[in-house]
């Protein structure tokens, strides 16, 4: 075929709010990830990697958690017949 047929494919499933609260959980992990540098730099180079590492996941895996939970708690509920 030439041209694609696009009512063939699978449409999107995210609403506005779930994008939205994508886009919330994103900056703070971008946030979370200047905090860890911040902690890591403030110590001297031989532990730069486990304070990094340390500080960064302490707070990464929380928001990933809350990330998923809201991300589902968000979804569209719909009628299944």
């Amino acid at each position: 075929m030439i041209f694609k047929d696009h009512t063939a494919e699978p449409r999107s499933r995210i609403n506005g709010r779930q994008k939205l609260f994508i886009c919330l959980i994103d900056l703070g992990i971008i946030a979370e990830l200047c905090i860890a540098m911040a902690a890591a730099t403030s110590v001297d180079s031989e532990a730069f990697t486990s304070t990094f590492m340390k500080t960064f996941f302490a707070m990464f895996l929380p928001t990933l958690a809350i990330g998923i939970a809201g991300f589902r708690k968000l979804r569209d509920r719909t009628e299944s017949a």
